[in-house]
């Protein structure tokens, strides 16, 4: 019997609750794929501690005449100026070549980008790198998170996701030490920069090399009328290798549903983003979001730590160094275990603990560095260390963990590419604005300048506590619907599973009609088998959504 259309139907009654993934190697190999699009913004992660990194060498310093003010801004902001180029042209390009294609070309981008850099002889060769790296990290941004959302294995998908933003943990970690090691190089031609900047090529030369043989997303291939695909692609990775597995179908037909529902409503243009009342609520939190990350403080720690530190009175360069990797380390084993239980504990919640927290910490940074450099009392110095180091682990349980995965989860498939093309323009603008401001501000106002990161996080807080709802325990397609009411969501849900039914009663009758001897075993037999375990699955509900 088909459920209430006012109730919701949980897809995890779909699943064989005491069957382990880990046992399946299909699932390996999903979610090696996933990986693999993880380390783009591993590469992100690289990217901003190489600027932090390099300001801390000698020989870049030498290099290039101790840049300062507007002209560090400038080195600190270049790359996302560049990704601000690529930010249109990347929605087009994954709507009509596909996600992984689009992923390729940009990681082809950042290759020439790096390597331009590497060999720079000053420092408009080296600017003229870095925006070239930018350009294609436009490319890679908008589709990387694209993929792990599409291809990942539903109860696998908040957990991975959730672990995207953590991956520019990984990459700070790796440029910490890699710059750390490479202090001690002396080298006429610059080997202690120009190392850290090689190594920044290694995420992108695997995805240059492994994207092409990836599986493709199903949402897109249906998008594009290649359905069979998009069914075999689930039945692979998603069934275990049974197309008629009934998260398969269900999933399948949610994905159908609500593709020809947005293109039958023609929502495929840049203005559909603010046409209706639900997609102007998506836009506003998407775009609020984006600002409100760059704009949380956090800049200052992750661009420009060497500056905060010698205002601190901590100066010796290996220490700063050393610093450098212990922040980078906490805020990815922060990231990481908050990412892993966003499907427990929700995304609303981590959002509010992480930005009470991080207004709790910086406040303390704040008043910590006004001790030293009033009373100049190391201690004061000191304490400036440990707040930080608590402030990365707040800041990055919920904006590291959450942010991406939550802007992009409640946006619809055929307006996803281009709100998540948004939501770059003004988080790569504003990290733009602050890279280059910074700065300037810092020198002039000292530790005053943190009272207005205090200021801004109060407001963040406001803005998370009144208009950010919960998102946990939905498919992909049902999350994006949450913006328009749960009666929506509910009507996706009921159509996918009367479908899915109706699909998995012609395959009982196919299985009833076969004439295979008898004791033989069939492909047919086994998907039949397997539904024995969710013949009830339609008397499951999931309760309704609701703000903590």
């Amino acid at each position: 019997m088909a459920p209430n259309a006012a109730e919701v139907i949980d897809y995890r009654s779909l699943l064989d609750p005491g069957e382990k993934w880990y046992k399946h190697l299909s699932l390996w190999q999903l979610n090696a794929w996933v990986v693999l699009y993880l380390l783009g913004n591993m590469a992100n992660g690289y990217d901003g501690a190489l600027v932090n990194g390099l300001q801390i060498l000698p020989q870049w310093q030498t290099f290039f005449d101790h840049p300062t003010g507007s002209q560090l801004g400038l080195i600190g902001a270049i790359q996302n100026i560049g990704s601000l180029g690529s930010i249109f042209l990347a929605p087009l390009a994954l709507d009509y070549f596909g996600r992984k294609r689009t992923v390729w070309g940009g990681a082809c981008l950042m290759l020439i980008g790096a390597a331009i850099q590497v060999s720079a002889q000053d420092v408009n060769w080296f600017l003229g790198g870095r925006v070239t790296l930018g350009f294609g990290t436009g490319f890679v941004n908008a589709g990387d998170l694209l993929m792990v959302l599409e291809i990942t294995y539903p109860p696998q998908r908040a957990p991975l996701a959730g672990s995207y933003n953590a991956m520019t943990g990984i990459g700070s970690i790796v440029c910490a030490v890699t710059t750390f090691g490479s202090y001690y190089i002396v080298s006429t031609f610059g080997w202690s920069w120009r190392l850290p900047a090689l190594i920044q090529i290694v995420p992108s030369a695997l995805q240059f090399f492994l994207v092409p043989f990836s599986p493709e997303s199903p949402r897109w291939l249906i998008a594009n009328g290649r359905e069979v695909e998009a069914l075999r692609i689930l039945g692979k990775y998603h069934g275990k290798g049974n197309e008629h597995h009934p998260l398969v179908l269900y999933e399948f037909e949610e994905m159908k549903n609500a593709i020809a529902a947005e293109q039958a409503a023609k929502k495929q243009g840049w203005a559909d983003l603010f046409r209706t009342s639900g997609m102007r609520k998506r836009m506003f939190t998407d775009i609020t979001l984006a600002i409100c990350g760059q704009w949380s403080g956090n800049s200052m720690v992750t661009y420009y730590l060497n500056q905060v530190l010698n205002t601190i009175g901590l100066t010796d360069r290996p220490e700063q160094l050393g610093i450098n990797i212990g922040i980078s380390v906490t805020s990815f084993i922060s990231a990481v275990t908050a990412g892993s239980t966003c499907d427990i504990f929700g995304r609303r919640r981590l959002f509010l603990v992480s930005t009470c927290g991080m207004l709790i910490w910086f406040t303390c940074i704040t008043i910590g560095s006004a001790e030293y450099t009033i009373h100049h009392t190391q201690a004061s110095g000191n304490s400036v260390v440990a707040f930080i180091f608590l402030f990365t682990v707040f800041y990055a349980i919920g904006w590291s963990s959450v942010l991406a995965l939550y802007v992009t989860e409640i946006l619809p498939f055929s307006l996803r590419a281009k709100g998540r093309s948004v939501f770059n323009i003004f988080q790569a603008g504003f990290q733009v604005f602050n890279q280059y401001v910074n700065p300037i501000a810092f020198l002039a106002l000292g530790w005053k300048y943190y009272i207005v990161f205090d200021c801004i996080i109060v407001c963040i807080l406001i803005f998370v506590y009144f208009f950010v709802p919960e998102t946990k325990g939905h498919t992909l397609e049902e999350t994006a619907l949450l913006f328009d009411g749960e009666a929506a969501v509910a009507e996706l849900s009921n159509k996918a599973a009367q479908q899915a039914e109706l699909d998995a009663n012609l395959q009982e009758n196919a299985i009833a009609s076969d004439t295979s001897p008898k004791g033989a075993s069939t492909p047919a037999a086994e998907d039949d088998k397997e539904k024995g375990w969710v013949a009830s699955h339609h008397e499951h509900k999931r309760p309704s959504t609701s703000q903590d």
